[in-house]
């Protein structure tokens, strides 16, 4: 899979979402974010580190990290343009060193749907956040649009239990199922679908329900239940809102 990454990281960013509506994804995130200070974000599959040059744009401090050299040279390059500071670290998410509770905020964008074992990576994020902190997750359902999405070798793809995509309602499910609650979603704040061929996409925030949170000295903390902001999402799983402000 890191191959196919890699080859893929030279052209990945040309007709990428978080290139051509780049303004658009940083009031979307910064909205998820729900911070007025500068924090510790984590980015996980950080790719060509769309959500990483986004959250320091935003003024947080940023680790991202990939499995993919290729698409690490390309966030370096991509990160230095802008001017931003980033610390990108060359890993797979389940390896990535990261100190428990050292994180105020953990992206993952468009990744769930790479992994093995999907679960892992949520669990991984769970782990890394402070007491209060929040995951950003956003995917979409690939196979609406299968002639404008990556895709893996059908042997690769057929490991993926979510190579097809995901819906709101299947994040919100997994969200849920590895410990988080919380659960709001952002997507309405887009003026347009993101993504080509009417893929159903969605931007959602969480936070750790119970003990998984921790304090800065790594120890334990409870975390109350809290409201499903959005407990109905389409049965589709397709989540537009028209804005209408």
């Amino acid at each position: 899979m890191t191959a196919y990454w890699d080859a893929r990281a030279p052209h990945f960013d040309g007709v990428a979402s978080h290139v051509r509506l780049q303004e658009v994804w940083r009031e979307v995130l910064a909205a998820a974010f729900a911070v007025d200070t500068p924090c510790d974000v984590v980015d996980l599959g950080t790719g060509t580190g769309a959500c990483a040059i986004i959250a320091a744009a935003l003024g947080h401090r940023v680790r991202a990290f990939d499995g993919s050299t290729a698409m690490l040279a390309v966030a370096r390059a991509a990160a230095e343009r802008a001017g931003h500071q980033v610390t990108f670290v060359q890993s797979r998410i389940a390896d990535a060193p990261i100190a428990p509770a050292s994180a105020d905020i953990v992206t993952l964008r468009n990744v769930l749907w790479t992994l093995e074992r999907p679960a892992e990576a949520l669990e991984v994020a769970r782990r890394a956040l402070r007491l209060g902190g929040r995951v950003v997750v956003s995917d979409g359902l690939w196979s609406h649009a299968p002639d404008d999405r990556s895709d893996y070798t059908p042997d690769v793809a057929a490991r993926l239990p979510l190579h097809a995509g995901l819906s709101e309602a299947d994040a919100r499910r997994l969200l849920h199922d590895t410990g988080f609650d919380g659960i709001s979603s952002w997507q309405h704040l887009f003026r347009s679908e993101p993504y080509p061929g009417g893929v159903p996409a969605f931007v959602l925030s969480a936070q750790p329900r119970d003990a998984a949170s921790h304090d800065a000295g790594g120890r334990a903390i409870g975390w109350d239940n809290r409201i499903d902001t959005d407990p109905h999402p389409s049965e589709d799983g397709a989540p537009w809102r028209q804005d209408t402000a």
